[in-house]
């Protein structure tokens, strides 16, 4: 993913550092400069270097005489002194000459070269790249801004699209907060602090636009609608409620009707160049081979708006009919969103991107970071800790899971593609990306796993309550039996403890909750997909190389080693908050619970062979009478 600088003009070493300099300004101003106009020195340039040449000789004449008058005043200090320190003159001295001058240059201008061309492919201040250049000076219209993706979607955007014009953020009123206070708290998040240092304008381009995708017309004023309609040329249709079991009528209201609503904004804008809906790979589980495109959805975009209206306890009752082989509310309506994108953007310059489970960053803007729990994240938390010791899962099935940072270059890059590809009054389908990491660069359950593990014991948390010990089982009577003796039976005696000392009890509600959601995931994680992402690959093999290097999303080229390290790094960080300079006290903590695990161990496995002993000797001396 990395651009070889042996490949760029500006790696060239008979290049001096003004004429990087001078080439780089250019390019900063637009000019089209040809490097190869300075191959040749002029006349003056000539003569210039000649008197570099007689002052470093005059340098080196005046630097010998030094180097004599010292000696000889050391001489004399000597006979007068006999005592004092004579100057070692064992070693012997180099002087530079005006040709190792000219080389050490020349040395001193490559590095300069080089430092330009990675100003160029990070920070872009010289030559942009063919999707920075797309969006600049353009008005992005964000929604679900203030959520994980949305968050480095945003950063991104703002570090390595420095020259776009406004990012516009629908968000909502919430916990007392106005939608100027939340961007402002979002800002100072440590997610943003390197794009910040690398364009500290930025923070004045992220606009909030007071809203709620559950409310007609996403709750928007009529003044913001008349902003947005004159000013946006880029949506980015985000949102989305990722609970598994929310309610139908609120899962409807953000997934569904506010995709309506966000489509009919774009509509009206006068300048659209593109419209990207983030959809998930999840959206047809009903299927075990998804493909590209858009599927008949279980019922139309009226009828489930229609039945969304009902009374919750009616839909409660008719759920299970209404959602048929798909396991919940998140996967019903974003397949019915998908549709809606179908009907109501046809013929505009809009596609769809479907990402499988999204998991912390990768590389950028730093390794490891999520504020996310939902997913594989809350489950290696409770794994890492020691309070979850059995999961439902089937480890032989691919998790399919992809980093976040990854994502949101893939959405850049989709936006960019489709702007570029669309043609007025267009009929043809609508470009649909399976963005997986099961078709090329698969993991099962049981390998993700034992990357957790093995990186889990190297870098415990202080934290842990307990020693890393889970049991997996794909059979459901094996995990309720795990789930009493391994979760519900300890708490219970923890709790009974609590009571007797007066103390909160907790770990009976906190186990609850770790079985409901186990039931929720066991649907994700006993059964796998076959995903097409022809589309995915195609869009890939179109990214310039210069592109490639500021926007990665080759899901071939990452390691899930580096990625399990990574994630199990940032977990500890960033949603534990456990900084890495408790890792000593750590691992001590860590010993101590190994051994009191392994006693725990021997003690239960004695205890029960001692009851077998016991059952037997009775049935034993039964049978004899």
């Amino acid at each position: 993913m990395n651009y070889s600088l042996d490949e760029s003009p500006l790696a060239r070493t008979d290049l001096t550092g003004d004429k990087i300099s001078k080439w780089v300004e250019g390019q900063r101003r637009g000019e089209n400069i040809d490097l190869d106009v300075y191959g040749k020195p002029s006349d003056k340039q000539l003569k210039e270097l000649e008197n570099v040449r007689k002052l470093s000789k005059e340098l080196q004449d005046n630097l010998h005489d030094l180097e004599n008058s010292v000696r000889i005043a050391e001489v004399e200090n000597q006979a007068m002194n006999p005592t004092a320190p004579m100057l070692d003159s064992s070693e012997e001295h180099e002087f530079v000459s005006a040709n190792q001058l000219d080389d050490y240059y020349a040395q001193e201008d490559q590095v300069d070269a080089r430092e330009a061309e990675k100003q160029r492919l990070t920070k872009g201040k010289a030559s942009k790249t063919d999707i920075q250049r797309f969006y600049k000076d353009q008005c992005v219209f964000l929604t679900g801004g203030t959520g994980f993706l949305g968050k480095v979607l945003i950063e991104k955007l703002l570090r390595s699209c420095g020259d776009l014009d406004t990012i516009y953020v629908l968000v909502r009123p919430k916990k007392g907060k106005d939608p100027t206070s939340r961007i402002r708290d979002m800002l100072d998040d440590f997610i943003f602090q390197r794009a910040l240092e690398e364009n500290p304008k930025g923070i004045y381009k992220v606009i909030p636009i007071v809203g709620d995708m559950e409310l007609p017309g996403i709750g928007i004023s009529d003044e913001d609608r008349k902003l947005l309609i004159s000013r946006v040329t880029i949506i980015i249709n985000s949102a989305a409620t990722v609970k598994f079991d929310e309610k139908l009528s609120i899962s409807t209201a953000i997934n569904v009707k506010g995709t309506v609503e966000v489509i009919k904004l774009a509509k009206e804008c006068r300048n659209l160049k593109a419209i990207t809906h983030v959809s998930t790979a999840y959206s047809n589980t009903h299927l075990k081979y998804i493909e590209e495109k858009i599927y008949e959805p279980p019922m139309t975009v009226e009828v489930l708006e229609a039945i969304a209206q009902l009374d919750d306890n009616l839909i409660e009752s008719i759920l299970p009919t209404l959602l048929g082989k798909r396991p919940n509310t998140y996967c019903l309506t974003k397949a019915v969103a998908e549709e809606a994108v179908r009907i109501h953007a046809s013929g505009m310059p809009v596609c769809i991107i479907r990402p499988s489970i999204v998991i912390s960053t990768y590389e950028e803007p730093v390794r490891g970071w999520t504020d996310s729990v939902y997913g594989p994240t809350g489950l290696v938390i409770g794994i890492g800790t020691g309070v979850l010791r059995t999961m439902y899962m089937d480890v032989n099935k691919v998790a399919d899971m992809v980093p976040v940072d990854l994502t949101v270059n893939a959405i850049i890059a989709s936006t960019y593609h489709t702007a570029n590809n669309f043609k007025e009054n267009q009929t043809s389908d609508i470009p649909v990306y399976n963005f997986v990491s099961g078709a090329q660069n698969p993991i099962t359950w049981g390998q993700f796993i034992e990357f957790n593990r093995k990186y889990g014991i190297e870098t415990p948390t202080i934290k842990a309550v307990w020693y890393y010990g889970l049991n997996p089982t794909s059979t459901y009577y094996l995990f309720r039996f795990y789930n009493f003796f391994l979760h519900y039976l300890p708490a219970l005696l923890i709790d009974m403890y609590c009571a007797l000392v007066g103390k909160r009890r907790a770990m009976l509600k906190f186990y609850s909750k770790v079985t409901k959601l186990a039931n929720i995931l066991f649907y994700f994680s006993t059964q796998d997909w076959r995903f097409e992402d022809a589309g995915a690959r195609r869009l890939w093999a179109r990214t310039a190389r210069a592109d490639r290097a500021v926007f990665p999303f080759a899901l071939a080229d990452m390691s899930w080693d580096y990625m399990a390290e990574t994630f199990l790094l940032g977990l500890r960080v960033y949603l534990v908050k456990d900084d890495l300079s408790t890792l000593p006290e750590a691992r001590k903590k860590w010993n101590r619970l190994f051994y009191l695990h392994q006693l725990v161990k021997i003690t239960t496995y004695s205890l029960v062979i001692y009851l077998v002993y016991l059952l037997v000797t009775r049935i034993f001396s039964f049978i004899m009478g």
